[in-house]
C-alpha cells in the first residue's frame, strides 16, 4: 500500500465541508448513451466520502455520486465505471492504480451499505479475512479479501475489490466450521466460505452465533407476547420455523402448531389493520396467507411490527403491515400468476422487502421520481436486487386507508381492473 493513501475516519473539516480522501491524476474517457462526450484526455480525479469529482483539462468539472455507479470493472490498469446512461473510463493512474481502485471500491461500498441498512445497529466490525461466495447453483461469484461487519439483522461483506454482499441473517440455514474455515449456507442456495481469520476466528464465530441467537430470542419474545402460556418445547420448535423478517405460510405454521396461527390472527385483529385483514380474508384464499414478524430497527421510535400476505381474486397478492409508528397506512397489491406459483412469489416479494428493510418507496414511486436526490439511496437496490425489479413489474397499485368504506371500495375497484387486465 502506498504511503498516504489510507482512508481517514475524519472526512470533514470544521465547517462541515467534505474533505478529499484521495486525489489522483490520470486520463479519462466519458461516454453518454454510447456516444463519446469527452475523448481521452488528462484529468484530475478527486475522491470524497460520498461523491467523486473529475476535472478534465480545459473542459469543466464533473461531479458524480458513488450511488450512481451501477457497475465497476477494474482490468488492464483501467477502471471502467458504468452508470445508468453514462460510462466513465479512468486510466494511466500509474503507481496509484491499485490504491485508487481499492479506495474507490471501499467508498462506494460504504455509501451503498449505509443506504441498505437504514440505521441498523452495528454489532461487530473490523473482522478481515478471505472469502469465496457461491451462487445458488454452486458457481463461484466472488472471492478475495474483505472486511466483515455484523449488524442487527445482517452480515455485510465489504470486498477490497468487488461488489458489496449483504446477507440477511434470517436467510442463514446452516453454519459449519472445519479446519479454521467458517461456511455459511443460505436458504436460497447461496454459500459463503470464510478463511484465514487468524486469531479472530473464535471472535467471528462468537459474533455470528450471538447475532443468530438474538434473532431467535426476538421471535420467542414476540410469540410469548401473544401466547404467554405456550410451553417451552413448542416455543423452541416454533422459533426454528419462524424467522424474524420472513413471512411464514399458514400451512407451515399449522403443521408445527395449529394454535399459533390462531394466536397470530388474534394479535392482528387487535391492531389498526383489523378491518383490512378481515376484509381481505373474506375476498381471498385464507389457507394461502402468510404472516411475518420484524423487530423495529430503532427501538421504541419505530416499534415492532408484523405483516401479512393474502392471495385475492385469483390473480393478485395483497400485502400490509401492522404496528409501525408514524407511517401512513396503505395496502399494496401485486399481480400473481398460477396458484401454484403464489408461494414462490410471496417469498420473492418478502426477500425484496427485507433487502431494503421494508421501505416501500422503491415499489410504487415512478421512475422520474426515483431520480430525485432524496431517493438516490435506492439506486443500487433498484439496479442490483432482482426481487425489487420483480415487485415493480408486478405492482398493481396501493390503496391508502382513510376510512374503511373508502378503502374497501377502492380495493374492489383495483381488483376488478386487474382481473380485466387493465393497467392501473
Amino acid at each position: 500500500m502506498s504511503k498516504g493513501t489510507e482512508i481517514s475516519l475524519n472526512m470533514f473539516d470544521k465547517k462541515g465541508k467534505e474533505k478529499k480522501v484521495l486525489e489522483s491524476s490520470g486520463n479519462i474517457i466519458l461516454k453518454s448513451r454510447n456516444a463519446v462526450q469527452i475523448g481521452e484526455t488528462p484529468a484530475k480525479i478527486v475522491l470524497g466520502k460520498e461523491n467523486f469529482s473529475v476535472f478534465p483539462e480545459n473542459q469543466g468539472i464533473y461531479l458524480f455520486s458513488y450511488r450512481e455507479v451501477i457497475d465497476l470493472i477494474p482490468a488492464d490498469y483501467q477502471l471502467k465505471l458504468l452508470f445508468d446512461k453514462k460510462e466513465l473510463v479512468i486510466s494511466k493512474l500509474g503507481y496509484q492504480y491499485e490504491d485508487f481502485v481499492r479506495i474507490f471500491v471501499k467508498l462506494r461500498n460504504e455509501t451503498i451499505l449505509k443506504d441498505l441498512l437504514f440505521q441498523e445497529t452495528l454489532k461487530k466490525a473490523g473482522l478481515e479475512a478471505e472469502f469465496s461466495y457461491f451462487g445458488a447453483g454452486g458457481a463461484l461469484k466472488q472471492q478475495g479479501k474483505a472486511e466483515f461487519r455484523f449488524y442487527q439483522t445482517s452480515l455485510a461483506v465489504l470486498p477490497e475489490s468487488g461488489e458489496l454482499i449483504k446477507i440477511p441473517l434470517s436467510d442463514v440455514s446452516e453454519t459449519k466450521t472445519d479446519n479454521f474455515q467458517i461456511e455459511i449456507s443460505m436458504e436460497g442456495g447461496e454459500k459463503i466460505v470464510i478463511a484465514k481469520l487468524g486469531e479472530k476466528f473464535d471472535l467471528f464465530k462468537e459474533a455470528l452465533r450471538g447475532c443468530l441467537n438474538e434473532l431467535s430470542l426476538n421471535v420467542q419474545n414476540f410469540v410469548k407476547g401473544i401466547w404467554p402460556e405456550i410451553d417451552f418445547s413448542a416455543l423452541n420448535e416454533i422459533s426454528l420455523l419462524i424467522k424474524e423478517g420472513k413471512a411464514t405460510s399458514k400451512k407451515a405454521i399449522e403443521a408445527v402448531s395449529p394454535d399459533l396461527f390462531k394466536k397470530l390472527e388474534a394479535a392482528l385483529m387487535k391492531t389498526e389493520v383489523k378491518e383490512e385483514y378481515g376484509f381481505l380474508k373474506s375476498q381471498g384464499k385464507q389457507d394461502k396467507s402468510d404472516i411475518g414478524f420484524k423487530k423495529g430497527l430503532m427501538g421504541k421510535l419505530t416499534g415492532d411490527y408484523f405483516w401479512f400476505f393474502i392471495p385475492v381474486c385469483g390473480n393478485a397478492v395483497a400485502f400490509e403491515t401492522a404496528g409501525e409508528k408514524e407511517t401512513g397506512r396503505a395496502t399494496y397489491f401485486f399481480r400473481a400468476g398460477a396458484a401454484s406459483q403464489t408461494d414462490d412469489l410471496i417469498k420473492k416479494i418478502n426477500r425484496g422487502l427485507s433487502a431494503i428493510n421494508f421501505r416501500r418507496e422503491p415499489i410504487y414511486l415512478p421512475e422520474e421520481k426515483l431520480e430525485e436526490p432524496e431517493y438516490a439511496k435506492y439506486k443500487f437496490s433498484m439496479a442490483k436486487i432482482p426481487e425489487i425489479k420483480l415487485m415493480r413489474e408486478l405492482f398493481i397499485g396501493r390503496i391508502i386507508h382513510k376510512d374503511d368504506k373508502q378503502w374497501q371500495a377502492d380495493v374492489k375497484k383495483l381488483l376488478e381492473f386487474n382481473v380485466k387486465g387493465r393497467v392501473i
